[in-house]
């Protein structure tokens, strides 16, 4: 895993020297080695940092072919390169490294730009060809690897990170007005796009190319392409991805929450290879699974390793991201999940994680309520209004008993929210969900404008509407960049063996259900039946932090100087600032998400100017 970064200039303007500032501005992603490429005549530049994962030896980029017409940079791993090179090699090409990237070059010499259809893999690449004066930025199918750019007649700038495209003289920073509002909504970036007016994400699934023509974007990728061909199990699956994610020349360990997704994915492990765990736990029980996390460690045999989180943790952690954040992101997790990360980086420079698991198998609760609403749609007849009022009025207790698959959220308070996006429709009924779900009631500004919505898949037969609207939104905008930042920030690689392309096939394809009314997760339940019981009935527990009671205790002075920060009001109503700081700490409600959202913003505010 690496940090990549260049631009194209075919005026020949853009100096050189510029390509190390770039790089140096995310050292932290590939501090083992550095390289460059010059075009002729100045027009491309190419930047690496490196984390030597694979062949330590030949393995520094960039990479060229034969002839040195085409070169690449490029972040992440192909876990199938192996099988890529014996075919290339059969059909001539000649390979001076044992690394993934080389495949790239020679993948693109033989087949063009279909050679991203045969990866799998997590990569963000760039390909300069010297004779078409060309370059190839490409990304993911799912998002797991970041890629920003920026385009300007005859320059294009990209980097893995949107602070390496702020290096460049020809970029004026100013706030993206939609983005903001789009993040003040959810507490994360959706779609293409960034913080920074001009800077775009190049979205999952997508290659652009840049000439002098200027710049296309093509996909190659989307949910309509997931057709069932592969005959394996899902067990046979999730085995396959985890023994090709385990591939390196450095050590490898697994996150192990304790949760229903990495116990799984730390089994499969464990029968290959014996590793080192990590987790993070909590004092407050509401939170911690380090119980749960050391009982699935001692069964299946992982050398396990735990901190616990604290209260005390949390200002140092804040400090020390909001240095390195260039784009606020309100999910609170992000500081234990830093924390782990840095406990894993002790150890090892690989790790294997969940992410993925609740999206492509039903993990979260909304997935249940679309199910719900199926029912309430067709029967015109049923007002949500009357039956929130209904709610309002049952003892929590007796809402308590209700077996949802979900642990330590407010079930009353859930119900509510089903039952307010039920006037919605989709996709817009999902989002709001989601949303409140993480954040709680509180909008801090107008609805953003979301005509990138438009895009969203709304129906795939047989599929949760809820998992194909968070696949390509919560999932890639949201976690997959907490984890990536997290890890990163720490010089460690996160792999995420459910984002394995036959596995993805195998979850929007199948017609065995993932969630009922009543149970969330079956398919994956069903193998930790077989194989770790205990763990199999747990329910569904939350990776963040008890906001709701630091931010009234020790946290209040933090959150407080922080929401006082003046460079808030231009984007927020000070009287609702302060409406929901008190709110909060009149226990009128709990508003920790919003706090927290607001506390983010103000320190990305803060190192903005």
């Amino acid at each position: 895993m690496c940090g990549i970064a260049g631009f194209v200039d075919f005026t020949s303007e853009t100096d050189p020297s510029l390509i190390k500032k770039m790089t140096d501005s995310i050292v932290y992603r590939g501090p083992d080695s550095s390289g460059k490429f010059i075009s002729e005549n100045y027009i491309a530049g190419l930047g690496i940092r490196r984390l030597s994962i694979i062949d330590l030896k030949t393995g520094d980029q960039p990479i060229k072919n034969e002839d040195g017409t085409i070169t690449v940079v490029y972040n992440g791993e192909i876990y199938n390169y192996k099988e890529l090179k014996l075919k290339l090699q059969k059909n001539g090409h000649i390979f001076k490294t044992k690394s993934d990237t080389e495949v790239l070059v020679h993948g693109y010499e033989e087949y063009g730009l279909d050679l991203v259809k045969k990866l799998n893999g997590m990569f963000a690449f760039a390909l300069w060809d010297e004779k078409q004066r060309k370059l190839l930025l490409g990304r993911d199918r799912v998002g797991i690897k970041p890629l920003y750019f920026y385009e300007s007649k005859n320059l294009l700038v990209f980097g893995s990170e949107p602070k390496t495209i702020l290096c460049h003289p020809s970029f004026h920073k100013s706030i993206n007005l939609d983005a903001m509002s789009n993040y003040l909504y959810f507490g994360f970036l959706p779609h293409d796009y960034s913080m920074y007016s001009g800077i775009k994400k190049l979205l999952p699934g997508n290659i652009l190319s840049f000439s002098k023509r200027g710049a296309t974007t093509t996909s190659y990728f989307g949910l309509t392409d997931t057709v069932k061909e592969n005959n394996n199990s899902l067990s046979e699956l999730l085995d396959n991805a985890v023994k090709s994610q385990l591939m390196a020349d450095v050590p490898v360990g697994v996150f192990l929450s304790g949760g229903l997704d990495s116990s799984l994915i730390s089994y499969y492990v464990a029968k290959r290879k014996k590793l080192k765990s990590f987790s993070i736990g909590f004092k407050e029980p509401g939170f911690d699974e380090s119980e749960s996390a050391y009982y699935v460690a001692k069964i299946i045999g992982t050398d396990h390793h735990s901190e616990e989180f604290s209260v005390k943790d949390v200002v140092p952690i804040f400090n020390q991201l909001i240095k390195y954040l260039d784009e606020p992101l309100a999910d609170a997790s992000l500081v234990p999940t830093y924390k782990v990360s840095k406990l894993a980086a002790k150890y090892v420079k690989v790790v294997l994680s969940g992410d993925g698991g609740d999206e492509l198998f039903g993990g979260y609760p909304t997935y249940q309520a679309h199910l719900m609403a199926k029912y309430f749609d067709s029967v015109r007849l049923i007002n949500p209004d009357k039956l929130k009022n209904i709610l309002g009025i049952i003892p929590e207790s007796l809402i308590n008993k209700i077996p949802l698959s979900f642990k330590d959220y407010p079930k009353k308070k859930l119900g509510e929210i089903v039952l307010r996006g039920l006037k919605l429709k989709n996709p817009d009924r999902h989002l709001y969900w989601m949303r409140t779900f993480f954040l709680g009631d509180k909008n801090l500004g107008q609805n953003p404008d979301r005509n990138w919505t438009k895009s969203l898949i709304t129906e795939k037969p047989g599929v949760n509407i809820g998992q194909l609207i968070d696949f390509q939104t919560y999932l890639p905008d949201d976690f997959l960049v907490k984890t990536d930042r997290a890890s990163m920030f720490n010089s460690l690689e996160t792999r995420v063996p459910y984002l394995d392309n036959d596995v993805i096939n195998y979850a929007f394809t199948t017609r065995n259900p993932h969630v009922t009314l009543l149970k969330t997760k079956i398919q994956l339940r069903g193998l930790l039946e077989k194989n770790l019981p205990q763990i199999a009935k747990r329910p569904k527990k939350g990776f963040g932090l008890p906001l709701e009671k630091w931010l009234r205790g020790d946290l209040k002075k933090f959150a407080k100087d922080h929401l006082e920060n003046k460079k808030l009001d231009e984007f927020v109503e000070r009287k609702e600032i302060e409406k929901i700081w008190k709110e909060h700490q009149d226990y009128g409600q709990n508003n920790s998400g919003t706090i927290w959202q607001l506390i983010i913003l103000s320190g990305w505010l803060d190192n903005y100017s």
